[in-house]
């Protein structure tokens, strides 16, 4: 099924998001990942597949029958879609509000996907046209925030990785 759904939706949901105190330059959102040696003073995110599991599962959305041939009529399945998002952020390193903006960032982001439709809209899938619609998009999230001195010293490297677990609900 559609991976290309979700990680469009999640682009599309956090792309050009704005920092609520701050005047940084808003997310810039893609899905293949930026080039990981080039400075990004603009912040920056992609998101990554990284495990899923479909199954026709009542607790899920699931339904009954199944379809016998393509484009028969059929009950609902999901795929349960383990998602990365990750974010890459360059901070200058003597910034009185170093401490909280980069942690303050995250924050943003989670709550983001935290307070999006649920469900969402009818999506179709660029790739196949098949129509789905996501549910429990932030409900299961967990972070890891890294930082790193760059060797000019003038500079900190923030990464964040969230992996989140969302679900697609798809006729089949």
């Amino acid at each position: 099924m559609p991976i290309n759904t979700v990680q469009v939706y999640i682009r599309d949901l956090l792309d050009g998001l704005r920092w609520p105190i701050s005047n940084l330059p808003p997310l810039q959102m893609q899905i293949t990942p930026p080039d990981p040696n080039v400075d990004a003073q603009i912040p920056q995110g992609y998101v990554w597949p990284s495990r899923g599991n479909e199954s026709r599962s009542p607790r899920r959305g699931g339904t009954v029958p199944r379809a016998t041939s393509a484009g028969a009529p059929s009950g609902l399945k999901t795929i349960e879609h383990r998602l990365e998002l990750w974010l890459v952020w360059w901070g200058l390193d003597d910034d009185p509000d170093s401490d909280t903006l980069f942690p303050g960032m995250v924050d943003t982001v989670m709550e983001t996907l935290r307070v999006s439709p649920d469900p969402t809209a009818i999506l179709t899938d660029v790739w196949t046209s098949q129509q789905s619609y996501l549910i429990d998009v932030g409900e299961v999230m967990d972070y890891e925030i890294t930082l790193r001195a760059i060797t000019d010293q003038r500079f900190n490297r923030y990464d964040a990785l969230i992996t989140m677990t969302l679900n697609e609900v798809f006729p089949s």
